[in-house]
């Protein structure tokens, strides 16, 4: 059967519609059946003479009078494009296919072909090399042997640990949980099929089945560190014959964004950077051959392909099609956002994901789990558009979801069903069901197909599906399936088809893309200076903070060094006008190193643009560097034309250019090597280590710190005065396991006991009712710039209700809809906005801070410690087969998506909470996952609990429903058998359509609730609940749960946390200890660092590397916290104390090394300051690091602050310019600068008490160093008490910051 039939099957109304497209005349079709006046014909006569290059860039526009002007398609304006495509496509879902029919009807007339692409693979088999058993864990220890054994192994001295596996899947898992090292067995993989075009394909699967691996092998994505044997092939040419990574567009599962862009930047971007492909060729045609017919096409299908098929616009229609169409056109204009920016919601980050990819000319999708966070009337809106576009223009689509509503799994073709790399069956919907019949197997009434398909390959969930009840049931394996299906009609019809060799001279010449990049370099050159112009602009804040810094130093620097001439008299005099160089240098390099974390911020946004061939590596670099040369030319001269004359410079202005000159080529070198290392390190951590050394390099060699013919004497001395530190890690302390430390504490134990997982303590249940609460935001500037003028934006507008114990109540309403918000507020999570109305629990007014101690809430985004195992919480939701899985970073490494969903939900669920809020709880997992997650929540509330979700697709039997749309509630109440009292409700209101069999009412609901249906009816669904008998019943619940009963008592609490402070520091200081011992990027820096970098670049790297290692704990330490875990505090105390060992034993380290090789005098004594005062250096600039991070909104603006103080500190130091040289209004800083107290200690307590006789000078050690640098042996003690005390100083400001201040914005 052909796709094309199967559609119009599919959709009767779209048959009559095309039927009667095809029975009018050409007249009636093009002309859009009214009368041509005789002023549009002459214009389009008119156009039709110019020659074809004018031509295609020339349109009528019809305006809003109906008059057709003539226009330049390249300067269509943003208010001509949102009118062309309100009268194409006024509502997406129900205008795209007769827009899209408009399109193949214009094509079709003409004798066109659309060119279609057939993939086809065989006996494809991915293989992978991999550590296996405890040599998986990222340790330090491991990370340190595989350095060392993967140096030997390049060199072939030892053969290689690394295991080989088959995969077609995700076996990161079984590498982890194996306790044994040796190699994994699995069965060879050799996978064959075709995607076929004008076909919808749905790929199926359990997690780590090997979905993604599949979709990246057949779009040529796969990693080339894989081993790929077989052969993928589009319309019979092999990959290296064409360019799949453009003929074919991957839409991966991971949301990875700009977060300072908006959603319409996003995708005009990418659609300038993919081009128009073959459009532009296909309309030249078109318009050749109606040319020559005398067909005159609709206007605005001819407009509208004209601006499509010419690229090189900063505005594109196309994109304002595709936001049209994935309801993106709400948010065109808000910034994606990211963990720390506010942006647009989870659900529209996902459909930015799709919509990058959808704005391309490609003909061939694989899309990679597009529903996650997604509403199942949303996903089926957006699945159903996919569908006419694949029906109608010939395309090509695999896609893969998770938990597929019956209705939108009815829109496909074609079902992919794989299992542990393997394809069970592949073919046609309507026989899928009668294959597993065959094999035995039979899906029960009211059962989705999709999670049927899923569940029934699974060793757990099969059983039950097994129908044939006179034979006895016995697992049957994966490898039984695929045989069975290569003996079933289907199977052998797909391997006849296999045997034929794609005829090639079928291919159409403009299917598959043979050039690299879609645009001319010129012009992507263009489009990328245009973004991070754009961008340089959205973080202005971070660059006119940088010029500040520098402005405040350059004042500094000048009043230290303040002088009309600069004196030459002697040696001295040299010392200072040097180090008054040397200043200027060391400040405009310390300046560029906010670009390292500002170039990895943006990697891996490169690395996915760059891997789809949007642009090449040199087109995202130059604009990178030539936008910033006018940054450092105002930088420069500002330090230059501060300072310059003031310190008392040579005034010869040919030499005040001159050194502004080598200061601008400084400036230039230093940004551009900090984004090269950037580039290279890749990890923040690794980047700011190599920058740190970087830094050492220059000024260690530039000869300042050291002279290039030096005595051995002055190399000491002058060595003595760069000390400093680094991060810290700490060495395994066996600490009790606390089992009740923690919200992640209650009973594993109890785990076992009973059907009620986990959730056996006693409790006491709560209800919880709210009325009338109104939550509104300052109103966005952008808003009112376009004629606002109310104050605040209303989000919720009035909603009541009411949450009892023992009832499961969902959340319900589409995507946007404010669900997450209400959550927000009930739960006392928001951190700005304003919020009235009365919120109550169990009658007693809602205190956020006894409120905490017996809720728990599951949020949408799933933040962990990402080198945390998740021992204590795996029973719960079944993760026993992840318990020493580290939870990694989201996209990056650690659990997959929906394993980090079901960690969020058991962290919270075994803290045994009485109210407990679920943010999407099943979004991002597949059907099976969610029923594992379901039953759970199915058990606590079955113990007498009050648990509230949002959900977007939830299963029939296990919700309460609580629809609200635009902060207003349009159905509060049960849900009844089978959902019948929410259909009746429904369905008793005139207008709206009855629920056919089968159909999810969830989905139905929000389906015949939208705006468009309220606009169709002429209802209003908010007002017909105000009105009705169930908005009274429930205001009298409100009422009546909103008295507390006679005998209760509000709720109190003797202390503020449920662990004493004691017992919180323990659980801190044992998370923090695991986190930095499986983090072997931070730890192996510390000691690395030890080996050799002079003392104030350790210390500065310390402070760097430890700033993005607090910036990640400091995200999952604010929803602990809100969460009443523990208090900042412990925390603080925790995060301070795992740094010290670390510190030791790099201080240790680098003291032992660097004091024998300089040859300081072997005494227990001096040996002893030594250590002491770097290891105390040491730990006041890993505290400083943390402290900057803590008091900042995020790191990069943490390591700008810092930066200018390093500098600072270096000056004032005592090395630069000694103390007894510096004006009198500046020597007090002398005794407030750390640096300066470790330089003190380190030198009077090496040289401090040496009486003999210097050979260059006829005075003593101990009398040259108090006179030139006014340091005094007396003194060691007290500075011993100062190094220690800033250490203490910095931890304590590091402790207040994390707790007062908070920079999450909700």
């Amino acid at each position: 059967m052909q796709g094309s039939d199967i559609y119009r099957a599919s959709n009767t109304s779209r048959t009559r519609s095309s039927t009667l497209w095809r029975n009018r005349t050409a007249r009636e079709v093009f002309s859009n059946e009214r009368e041509e006046d005789d002023e549009e014909a002459l214009k389009w006569a008119s156009l039709e003479k110019l020659p074809t290059y004018n031509r295609l860039r020339k349109g009528l526009l019809t305006t809003s009078r109906g008059v057709a002007n003539e226009i330049d398609i390249t300067e269509l304006g943003f208010q001509d494009r949102q009118k062309l495509l309100d009268r194409l496509i006024k509502v997406a879902e129900e205008d795209n296919d007769k827009f899209l029919l408009k399109l193949r009807e214009r094509i079709d007339r003409v004798g066109i072909d659309i060119p279609t692409i057939e993939v086809r693979f065989e006996h494809l088999n991915v293989e992978a090399e991999a550590y296996v058993g405890s040599r998986a864990m990222p340790t330090f220890i491991n990370f340190a042997t595989n350095l060392v054994e993967n140096v030997l192994t390049f060199f072939h001295i030892l053969p290689s640990k690394k295991k080989q596996v088959t995969i077609l899947k995700n076996v990161g898992d079984e590498f982890q949980n194996s306790k044994h090292k040796g190699s994994i067995v699995t069965s060879t993989k050799n996978i064959s099929g075709i995607i076929k075009p004008r076909r919808m394909t749905l790929l199926l699967g359990l997690p780590s089945s090997g979905k993604t691996t599949l979709l990246l092998a057949l779009s040529g994505k796969l990693d080339p560190s894989l081993k790929v044997s077989g052969k993928v092939s589009y319309n019979g040419h092999e990959m290296n014959e064409f360019v799949p990574q453009r003929t074919a567009a991957y839409i991966s599962q991971h949301d990875v964004h700009i977060g300072e862009m908006t959603v319409r930047e996003t995708l005009t971007f990418s659609a300038r950077c993919q081009g128009v492909g073959s459009r532009y060729d296909l309309l030249s045609e078109l318009s050749r051959r109606e040319k020559e017919a005398k067909i005159k096409p609709d206007v605005d299908i001819d407009v509208y392909m004209k601006a499509t098929a010419t690229g090189g616009h900063e505005a594109s229609l196309v994109t304002d099609y595709v936001l049209k169409i994935l309801g993106l056109d709400i948010c065109a204009d808000t910034i994606v956002g990211n963990e720390m920016l506010r942006g647009i919601s989870g659900g529209q980050r996902k459909r930015v994901t799709t919509g990058e990819m959808l704005v391309g000319p490609t003909n061939a999708l694989f899309m990679d789990e597009i529903s996650t966070g997604l509403d199942s009337s949303t996903t089926f809106q957006i699945v159903n558009s996919l569908k006419q576009y694949v029906h109608i223009l010939n395309g090509t689509a695999l896609i893969s979801l998770l938990q597929p509503a019956p209705e939108t799994y009815e829109l496909f073709d074609d079902i992919v069903l794989i299992s542990d790399g393997e394809i069970v069956y592949q073919g046609p919907r309507e026989h899928v069901l009668d294959f597993f019949e065959y094999v035995g197997f039979k899906c029960p009434e009211r059962k989705a197909v999709a999670d049927f398909l899923q569940e029934v390959t699974s060793k757990k969930d099969q059983e039950q599906y097994w129908a044939r009840k006179e034979q006895p049931y016995r697992f049957i394996t994966i490898t039984e399936f695929v045989e069975a299906f290569q003996s079933f009609h289907v199977g052998r019809r797909m391997g006849d088809e296999l045997a034929t060799p794609f005829d090639k001279s079928l291919n159409h010449p403009a299917a598959l893309t043979t050039n690299k990049y879609g645009i001319s370099k010129k012009e992507l050159l263009k489009a990328n200076f245009s973004r991070e112009y754009l961008l340089m602009k959205r973080n202005s804040f971070v660059y006119i903070f940088k010029l500040f810094q520098l402005t405040l130093v350059a004042i500094i620097e000048m009043t230290l060094f303040l002088r009309t001439k600069m004196h030459r008299e002697s040696v001295y005099d040299g010392i200072v006008y040097s180090g008054a160089l040397f200043l200027s240098v060391v400040m405009i390099m310390f300046n560029g190193m906010a670009e390292i974390s500002m170039t990895i911020a943006k990697l891996p946004v490169y690395y996915k643009q760059r891997d789809n061939l949007f642009y090449p590596p040199w087109a995202c670099a130059i604009p990178n560097w030539i936008l910033k040369i006018p940054l450092s030319l105002l930088e420069v001269a500002d330090w230059i034309i501060l300072t310059y004359y003031v310190i008392g410079y040579d005034p010869n202005v040919c030499r005040f250019l001159k050194q502004y000159l080598v200061l601008f080529l400084t400036s230039q070198m230093a940004s551009s090597l900090f984004r090269a290392i950037a580039a290279i390190g890749r990890n923040l951590i690794v980047a700011n280590t190599f920058g740190s050394v970087a830094l050492l390099a220059f000024f260690v060699l530039g000869g300042f710190v050291l002279s290039r013919t030096f005595e051995k004497q002055q190399a000491t001395i002058i060595d003595e005065s760069e000390g400093k530190t680094s991060n810290g890690i700490a060495q395994e302390v066996q600490l009790p396991r606390i089992e009740s430390s923690t919200r992640v504490s209650t009973s594993s134990n109890s785990s076992n006991n009973g059907k009620k997982k986990g959730m056996v303590l006693p409790f006491e249940p709560h209800s919880i009712t709210f009325d009338q609460i109104v939550y509104s935001v300052d109103m966005p500037q952008e808003m009112k710039n376009q004629g606002v003028v109310e104050d605040r934006l209303v989000l919720l507008k009035g909603v009541s209700g009411a949450f009892r114990p023992g009832v499961l109540t969902a959340l319900m309403g589409v995507s946007e809809a404010g669900k997450t918000t209400l959550m927000d507020v009930l739960a006392g999570r928001k951190t700005s906005g304003y919020i009235d109305g009365s919120i109550k629990i169990s009658g007693y007014s809602k205190k956020q801070e006894t409120f905490a101690r017996i809720s728990g809430y599951c949020e949408q985004t799933d933040i962990h410690s990402p080198h945390m195992f998740i021992e204590e919480v795996m029973e719960l939701v079944e993760l026993n087969l992840l318990r020493n899985s580290l939870v990694g970073l989201a996209g990056v490494s650690g659990l997959s998506t929906e394993q980090r969903k079901r960690l969020t939900i058991a962290v919270e669920l075994v803290a045994n909470p009485s109210i407990i809020f679920m943010d999407e709880p099943t979004s991002g997992l597949d059907a099976r996952a969610a029923a594992i997650v379901m039953r759970t929540v199915r058990n606590t509330v079955d113990t007498g609990r009050t648990v509230v979700c949002t959900i977007h697709q939830p299963s029939i039997d296990i919700f309460e429903a609580f629809d609200e749309r635009g902060g207003q509630e349009i159905y509060v109440g049960p849900l009844g058998h089978r959902s019948r009292q929410l259909i009746n409700y429904f369905e008793s209101i005139d207008g709206v359509s009855k629920i056919k069999d089968g159909y999810n009412p969830s989905t139905w609901m929000l389906e015949v609730t939208t705006p468009a249906q309220e606009l169709n009816l002429g209802v209003d669904f908010h007002e017909i609940y105000k009105n009705s008998d169930l908005y009274r019943r429930n205001k009298n619940l409100i009422a009546e749960l909103g008295n507390p009963t006679p005998a209760s008592k509000d709720l109190y609490f003797q202390t503020q946390y449920s662990q004493p402070f004691l017992v919180q520091c323990l659980a801190c200081l044992w998370k923090q200890h695991w986190s930095y011992w499986r983090n072997p990027l931070s730890s192996s820096q510390d000691i690395f660092n030890a080996m050799g970098v002079a003392v104030l670049f350790i210390g500065i790297q310390n402070s760097a590397s430890v700033q993005p290692v607090v910036a990640i704990e400091r995200v999952v330490f604010y929803k602990e916290r809100a969460a009443r875990m523990y208090s900042a505090l412990p925390y603080a105390i925790a995060q301070v104390m795992i740094e010290l060992p670390y510190i030791f034993a790099q201080a240790v380290t680098y003291g032992v090394i660097v004091y024998a090789m300089i040859g300081f005098e072997w005494n227990v004594k001096k040996l002893f300051w030594y250590i002491f005062f770097m290891y105390f250096t040491f730990c006041y600039f890993t505290f400083y690091g943390m402290m900057a991070v803590a008091a900042t909104p995020n790191h990069h603006i943490g390591s700008i602050l810092a930066a200018a103080f390093y500098g600072i500190w270096n000056v004032f130091s005592g090395f630069v310019i000694p103390r007894t040289r510096m004006p009198v209004w500046w020597k007090w800083y002398c005794w407030v600068c750390p640096v300066s107290w470790t330089l003190y200690g380190l030198v009077a307590s090496q040289f401090g008490d040496i009486t003999h006789v210097m050979e260059s000078e006829p005075i003593s050690v101990q009398d040259f160093i108090r006179l030139y640098y006014g340091f005094k042996h007396d003194i060691i003690g007290v500075c011993a008490i100062m190094v220690s005390g800033f250490a203490v100083l910095f931890a304590l400001i590091f402790a207040v910051a994390i707790k007062l201040f908070n920079f999450q914005k909700r």
